[in-house]
């Protein structure tokens, strides 16, 4: 398939894409801060794919080589974009419904939460503790490889995945109590 791609082959070239696609989309939606940038992102994580399979060099996990070229791609784009907006502060918490206080988490969170529900959470995380979360948690990489990928000190890396957990644990919290609330009414 590799090969194919390489050479120019549209029918394998398609094949590839929609082989790869929802591997590459979980990847964005973790990153992006909606729908419409995380297709963005993986159309032009392909483009970026397709112009460097020739370099693949057949070592290591494919699946592996392709994921870490869209997260480099995410992290790219996040960078962009805060250069943009010329990135407010860096550990800015921006709570979605600050009249909500709540004291515990209820066992039957997963009963009330669903996939969307728990994208929506992450997206609250300020971009930097967002991107060590994605990184630590669903990319596997160590503190120290973080570290060097955003060009932060192991430490800071070490600081924004408890701030991260912190603020994580805070709005599923509140999330819980939402729907807990929502079920009492009915």
């Amino acid at each position: 398939m590799i090969d194919g791609c390489i050479r120019g082959d549209l029918l394998v070239q398609k094949s590839f894409y929609y082989q790869y696609y929802p591997i590459l989309m979980r990847i964005c939606v973790r990153y992006a801060t909606n729908k419409e940038d995380a297709e963005q992102w993986v159309h032009d994580g392909f483009v970026k794919i397709f112009a460097s399979l020739p370099k693949y060099k057949h070592e290591g996990s494919f699946e592996g080589w392709l994921k870490k070229i869209m997260v480099r791609l995410c992290i790219d784009n996040l960078r962009c974009q805060n250069a943009q907006k010329h990135e407010i502060e860096n550990n800015t918490v921006y709570d979605s419904d600050p009249a909500l206080d709540v004291h515990y988490v209820h066992n039957d969170f997963t009963l009330k939460t669903d996939t969307d529900d728990l994208l929506r959470i992450i997206n609250l995380l300020p971009e930097k503790q967002k991107m060590v979360f994605n990184l630590i948690v669903f990319e596997d990489y160590t503190h120290k490889e973080v570290a060097a990928l955003l060009n932060i000190t192991e430490n800071h890396s070490y600081l924004l995945l408890y701030q991260a957990r912190q603020q994580l644990k805070t709005h599923l919290q509140k999330h819980v109590e939402k729907k807990e609330v929502k079920y009492e009414q009915k």
